[in-house]
């Protein structure tokens, strides 16, 4: 979106955006790329977060500069030392709850100085619009009544499929339906197109019992809410946008936006006549390849695989005859920064097929690349969401949160990728075996050619939602209308 709208105003006198992420990497992504969205309005954003988070953040950006939107403005505070031990990616005995906790001590600590700041802004605007992530509610709440003139939006960081389907199994649980005559139900009232498979992941599967009860904390302060807004996008998840939006209206929480995806659809790719220091050297590699010979292997940010599995995982993409690019840093156990052991003599036997990378990678670039035929994730929203625009199929592999349901999303529903991980065997080790069938259906058979065409189909989907008259871009002129009124 350009910055020459029609929306423009004195920022004095009318409106002022304040961003407030959960201090978790893909919700900072994810809302970064929400702020640059709403400053493509002329409107003054101010995206909030401890300064160490915001330094990551603004590293970790693609397809588009900071300096490109003036009225984008971080209002960074310092984090406390305790935060800065818990994060520290050398300590020895650093888990993965460490990072949880240190996540939920944070967002309590930055409710005093995210009311200051609102309390700040109020007096310099009509209206002073917050934008939080729904894993913020109870940080920003605190402004409420103080500021007259604040509205709330809320933020899911999930697929609308994930919370659509918790919210239909939390209704047929609250009104003692059983399951047979709920289908009957469905039928009915679920939105056309809407398909809810009978099994589903269960929270308490999914989510640590401390972190389902934040999650819980911030859900029952969900009453001051003028609108919910969602990372996805009506050309493929709809129906479930639907079915929010009448529970939302029922329960007088406003209206829900689809405006996905947050993240640039198409990456400005950087030929060889580019200065090279500035293209990293996997596309490189991957200029070598055939096209969409190559699958791309990340589990994120905050992934956790034991010795073992990542043993099976080596072998599986050895065993499989494929190409691949492998980010194995995030991967660490203890997310130490160092570098992992791999089988005896692993990159050697793979060396020209594989390319492993213990660093950051630019991933968009990377899906957009014509070499990239498919995406081993642990199906992040963030991750399903980029695969997605880029017409990529995914092989699922989901860990914790979300992840499963949206796997399930991508395989079971949108038809565009393949299983490797059984959630119901969840707490099994994935065989190498396993891996290496599930990456050659994936890679070099017709039902992968076929799973490439579908995703081709809603990649251009979800891009053409975006462009001017397409449907993202319309709910996104919603959300803006609604804030400027």
């Amino acid at each position: 979106m350009n910055s020459a709208r029609k929306y423009i105003y004195d920022t004095k006198t009318k409106v002022i955006v304040v961003v407030v992420p959960f201090v978790a990497q893909g919700h900072l992504n994810l809302l970064l790329h929400l702020s640059r969205l709403i400053a493509s309005y002329n409107l003054p954003v101010y995206f909030v977060g401890l300064s160490v988070d915001i330094a990551a953040v603004k590293r970790r950006i693609e397809g588009w500069a900071p300096s490109e939107y003036p009225t984008l403005r971080f209002h960074d505070v310092p984090a406390p030392p305790t935060y800065l031990s818990n994060i520290n990616p050398t300590a020895e005995s650093q888990s993965y709850m460490d990072f949880v906790a240190a996540a939920m001590n944070a967002a309590a600590y930055l409710r005093r100085p995210t009311g200051d700041l609102l309390k700040e802004l109020s007096s310099e605007c009509e209206r002073l619009v917050v934008v939080n992530d729904a894993l913020m509610v109870n940080t920003v709440k605190d402004a409420v009544g103080p500021v007259r003139n604040l509205e709330i939006y809320n933020f899911y960081v999930g697929s609308a499929f994930h919370d659509a389907s918790l919210v239909w199994e939390v209704l047929r649980k609250a009104l003692h339906i059983p399951s047979f005559l709920w289908k009957l139900v469905g039928r009915f009232v679920l939105p056309a197109g809407a398909v809810i498979p009978d099994l589903l992941p269960t929270p308490s599967t999914c989510f640590s019992p401390e972190f389902f009860k934040f999650i819980v904390d911030q859900r029952k302060s969900h009453a001051v809410c003028n609108g919910n807004i969602y990372d996805s996008c009506r050309a493929i998840e709809g129906p479930y946008l639907d079915l929010l939006g009448m529970v939302y209206k029922l329960a007088r929480k406003g209206p829900v936006w689809g405006i996905g995806p947050f993240n640039p659809v198409v990456t400005k790719q950087k030929s060889n006549d580019d200065c090279s220091s500035s293209r990293h050297k996997c596309l490189e590699w991957l200029d070598k390849q055939p096209p969409k010979s190559v699958i791309f292997v990340s589990f994120g940010t905050q992934t956790i695989l034991s010795d073992h599995q990542l043993y099976e995982l080596a072998e599986g993409l050895e065993q499989s005859s494929q190409s691949f690019i492998w980010v194995v840093k995030d991967l660490t156990k203890g997310y130490k920064n160092t570098k992992i052991k791999l089988p005896a003599g692993f990159e050697e036997r793979v060396k020209g097929r594989g390319l492993i990378i213990r660093d950051w990678v630019p991933q968009l670039e990377i899906l957009d690349h014509i070499s990239t035929g498919g995406f081993l994730s642990h199906c992040g929203w963030n991750s399903c969401m980029e695969s997605m625009c880029r017409g990529v199929p995914l092989a699922t592999w989901p860990i914790q949160y979300d992840q499963p349901r949206n796997a399930i999303l991508i395989t079971e529903v949108l038809k565009t990728g393949i299983p490797i991980r059984d959630w119901e065997r969840r707490d099994e080790i994935i065989r190498s075996s396993t891996i290496r069938n599930a990456i050659r259906r994936l890679m070099a058979s017709p039902e992968g050619e076929e799973l490439r065409n579908k995703a081709a189909q809603v990649g251009k989907a979800v891009k053409e939602s975006v462009m001017e008259g397409g449907i993202s871009r319309l709910e996104m002129d919603s959300f803006i209308a609604q804030i400027t009124r």
